[in-house]
């Protein structure tokens, strides 16, 4: 089968899906050969892609300049892959596929603006009903693909999987930079500043630890800033945490993996996760979880995790604490995350979705593309032309 991949939208400021992305296409252009993958991209992300570890992608990658001129090669695929969220171009004359991570957008609009829910909307109504199929990455966010957009029989589950290298053992010899910046004992916290990630309850609650039990908790954080983002700095200061807190610039793959080695715990106190990537990997490693009970999360760390209110403080505090103060507890932990995380893998993450390809492929009818492409696009594009007048 000749798939073609839209990777027009692959940016390095993508969070979990960039990694979706890499770590997917490294195992199908690696062990799959019956399948040729065709890719779509653009010069912005030509470098981008040279992280997927293989350079086979370009044996018959196309440039386009923008989504729409993917039409135009048509003829030379069978099945149209778009990974990032959003069916384009859309309608096309044959089957198609796109993967929908979640739609945080219904749970919590107050993190976007107007513009950016009318954006979202938009594309994922479209998407959901134009594509064959719809892969997202947990039954959580099945069920909310579900409630606010498309039928059961669409839609198809493809749990996320970290590369093998976070099941391999530990080599400090790879790490000594990032070791010695490190405290002795620390909780760790990888995420964007994206305000879902809820860093700000996270610092209340090492705060609440302090007054309580006279325990100043150091904490370790990754990830990006972003402009209008939560402003994690100047949060620390203002709860006076600055002796506490170690915010890492950019880290490797492989220092990542040490960080989870040497922390007494990851805590993750999302208030929404589609999947929730870091989980995972803290499991793979054998790193202790403390984490919130909200989205998908529960569903991906099962029983091998302290939950907690991720809205409640002190529920996080105490729950922090409580790992913190013992090894027996997070020796328990650690034995169940290894379990759980056995059940996640990126072959099987590539079987399911070549197997989600091959029921497209299946349940693509002319009838449909004909009815979508001069009824319901039309229509769909005139009613959120009105609704914008209302933004």
């Amino acid at each position: 089968m000749r798939i073609g991949v839209n990777c027009f939208l692959l940016n390095k400021e993508m969070g979990g899906l960039r990694q979706y992305f890499f770590r997917l296409f490294k195992e199908l252009l690696t062990n799959n050969k019956e399948y040729k993958f065709i890719f779509f991209y653009c010069n912005q992300n030509y470098e981008e892609l040279q992280r997927i570890g293989c350079d086979s992608w370009k044996k018959n990658a196309i440039l386009i300049k923008n989504q729409n001129e993917i039409i135009g090669h048509l003829d030379k695929i069978e099945l149209l892959f778009c990974p990032f969220g959003v069916l384009l171009p859309r309608p096309v004359s044959i089957p198609s596929v796109v993967t929908l991570p979640d739609v945080q957008e219904k749970y919590f609009p107050s993190f976007f603006n107007k513009k950016e829910q009318w954006v979202r909307e938009y594309h994922f109504k479209a998407s959901t009903k134009l594509a064959d199929i719809i892969i997202t990455i947990s039954d959580f966010s099945k069920n909310s693909i579900i409630k606010y957009y498309i039928a059961n029989e669409k839609i198809h589950v493809s749990h996320l999987a970290v590369n093998e290298q976070y099941y391999q053992p530990i080599e400090l010899k790879h790490n000594i930079n990032i070791a010695n910046k490190l405290p002795e004992r620390f909780v760790f916290y990888p995420a964007n500043r994206w305000f879902h990630k809820n860093h700000d309850n996270l610092l209340k609650a090492l705060g609440i630890i302090g007054d309580r039990y006279h325990i100043d908790i150091p904490c370790v954080f990754t990830g990006i800033d972003y402009e209008n983002g939560y402003p994690l700095k100047k949060k620390i200061v203002e709860y006076d945490l600055e002796d506490q807190i170690l915010i890492l610039n950019y880290v490797t793959s492989n220092e990542i993996k040490y960080i989870y080695h040497k922390a007494d715990m990851l805590c993750f106190p999302s208030f929404f996760e589609g999947f929730g990537l870091p989980l995972l990997e803290a499991m793979a490693v054998g790193c202790p979880i403390a984490c919130s009970n909200a989205g998908s999360i529960p569903e991906v760390v099962g029983k091998a995790a302290l939950l907690f209110d991720p809205t409640d403080t002190f529920d996080i505090a105490e729950k922090v604490h409580e790992l913190w103060i013992s090894s027996i507890a997070r020796e328990n932990l650690i034995d169940l995350g290894k379990d759980q995380a056995k059940k996640y893998s990126i072959k099987k993450t590539a079987l399911s979705h070549l197997e989600a390809f091959e029921k497209a492929i299946h349940s693509y009818k002319v009838s449909y593309f004909i009815y979508n492409k001069y009824v319901f696009n039309p229509l769909h594009k005139f009613h959120f032309f009105l609704k914008r007048f209302f933004i």
